[in-house]
């Protein structure tokens, strides 16, 4: 596969200026292009690909920094883009799972018990949801169920970034099946990434300013300013909170508040290289170990040597992902590799050679990983995804319905978005 060559030439007043090179943003760029208008990516990275991002050198592998599954990929717009480029896709919807309780393998039973208690929450979760519960996930979890606490690490922090107390039983039903899904081993940022072929993107480009009160879109960066007919804006909930773009006029109540009810969850991914040694992991394995019932735990789970690399994924989400990203990188290793020793015992110490931490907490063109609907605020999403005035529209994970939290939602967005440009242009 070849490295996706960008257009670097530079429209000062194209028909449409999306700001943020991820996945919405490069969907949008195309499908407007492809329809005749002109369009200008300006991006405030030095890379393309936004929360999707394939890191090749720190290991001398694809190690995917950002998403790592396509899910549901009976319906993932990017799975036909991956193989039409030939990209190796994993089957990962049956993967073996390994479970650890007080340093030893689980018994038949501990595993039943385990997946028992996965499924009775997922079930009690959609049932709420589905009877219009928005309050938060952790008031209707079911009494005394074993692994309980186990359970709600993978499916609260691990699958959405926040502890169950802070998740909405609305937007769980709200979701759509992730299954079944795919590992790419070149990296699922990779395929990202080469959607940017032939798009014109400013890199290291950072909007300050969208003044939309005029018949166009004045879009002011720290490279100078430009006009559009309209404005895509796909950055995170977590900037737009920020205040780093400054909107004239301001966006309107309904919509802050919105924002407000979509802020973003947080899955620290801590990446760990070994020298060959599997440790009695299985390929493509979820790991997983017991942990106390009282919540939200300290627990690291793992993905072992995912596509065959020397390498171990570390999760680690919600309250304590945040609290580990702002004491840094080496402390974070340090205790995934320390939970990973309560399983497997210190031969892994041994083996070990380095490890690294996503930054996706602190790095200010994100400030999270992914963005997650606050119990209490049902149709915070759907709020936030309102245009204005007919000339600045939103599109990315945080606005993409069932599909939400996903690289592939946020290209369906991007698209969705483009379509409404266009019509809305003439």
């Amino acid at each position: 596969m070849s490295t996706p060559q960008r257009d670097t030439s530079r429209h000062s007043t194209p028909d449409v200026a999306i700001v943020g090179a991820g996945a919405a943003g490069l969907a949008a760029a195309r499908r407007l292009q492809k329809a005749g208008y002109t369009v200008q990516i300006l991006e405030a990275a030095g890379r393309i690909g936004g929360r999707a991002w394939t890191d090749t050198s720190a290991f001398g592998v694809p190690v995917d920094m950002g998403c790592s599954w396509m899910s549901g990929a009976n319906k993932n717009s990017l799975v036909k883009h991956a193989r039409a480029l030939g990209y190796q896709l994993i089957n990962h919807t049956e993967a073996p799972s390994q479970l650890f309780v007080e340093g030893r393998p689980a018994t038949d039973a501990e595993e039943e018990a385990f997946e028992a208690a996965r499924a009775a929450l997922d079930d009690t979760l959609k049932t709420a949801g589905r009877k219009g519960f928005d309050g938060p996930a952790a008031d209707v979890l079911p009494k005394d169920l074993p692994f309980s606490g186990t359970a709600q690490s993978w499916l609260g922090p691990m699958d959405y970034g926040v502890d169950f107390k802070d998740l909405s039983p609305i937007d769980h039903w709200d979701q759509a099946d992730d299954q079944p899904s795919y590992l790419v081993k070149e990296g699922y940022g990779s395929v990202v990434a080469s959607l940017g072929t032939g798009l014109p993107v400013a890199l290291n480009t950072t909007v300050k300013r969208i003044d939309w009160s005029g018949s166009d879109v004045q879009i002011d960066t720290d490279q100078g300013t430009l006009r559009a007919r309209a404005c895509l804006v796909t950055v995170s909930t977590g900037v737009l909170a920020s205040g780093a773009i400054t909107f004239v006029p301001e966006m309107p109540i309904r919509q802050q508040e919105a924002l407000h009810g979509v802020p973003m969850g947080l899955l620290v991914k801590v990446p760990m290289l070994f020298d060959g040694a599997k440790l009695g992991l299985k390929d493509n394995a979820w790991v997983t170990y017991k942990v106390p019932e009282d919540m939200p735990a300290r627990a690291c789970f793992f993905i072992g040597w995912p596509c065959g690399h020397d390498y171990l994924f570390g999760n680690i989400g919600g309250d304590l992902g945040w609290e580990l990203s702002r004491a840094g990188a080496d402390e974070t290793v340090d205790f995934a590799l320390g939970e990973l020793v309560g399983m497997v015992g210190s031969d892994a110490r041994k083996h070990f050679r380095k490890g690294l931490m996503t930054d996706w907490a602190t790095n200010p063109l994100t400030l999270g990983a992914y963005a997650v609907e606050r119990p209490g605020h049902k149709g915070a999403r759907k709020a936030l995804g309102k245009s204005l005035g007919k000339k600045v529209f939103f599109a990315g994970e945080a606005v993409a319905g069932e599909r939400a939290a996903l690289a592939n939602g946020a290209y369906d967005n991007g698209r969705k978005l483009a379509k409404k440009i266009i019509k809305t242009l003439g």
